[in-house]
């Protein structure tokens, strides 16, 4: 499934701050912070919209399994190649 062009963008945004980051932060420790703050970013999205208690364990499942098809279809190339920057 092709992603859509505005959608890629806007993860190129998200991998350029992780790029600059790194370059003073070493990639480990950026790698780190985006899994982090994407945790974040999400339990705070679920309760911002009334996510229930009964409802915690699906949305983890959810986006679990959301992060393991993302890292699955990037190391296979899916979205293009992953390539390991020069320097």
């Amino acid at each position: 499934m092709p992603y859509p062009a505005e959608f890629l963008k806007l993860v190129d945004e998200f991998i350029d701050v992780a790029n600059r980051l790194a370059q003073e932060h070493g990639d480990g420790e950026v790698s780190a912070a985006i899994l982090f703050a994407a945790g974040r970013y999400n339990a705070f999205n679920f309760v911002s919209n009334n996510g229930q208690e009964q409802d915690r364990e699906r949305a983890v499942d959810f986006y679990v399994a959301e992060y393991r098809k993302a890292l699955t279809s990037n190391l296979e190339g899916v979205v293009g190649p992953v390539v390991k920057p020069q320097g």
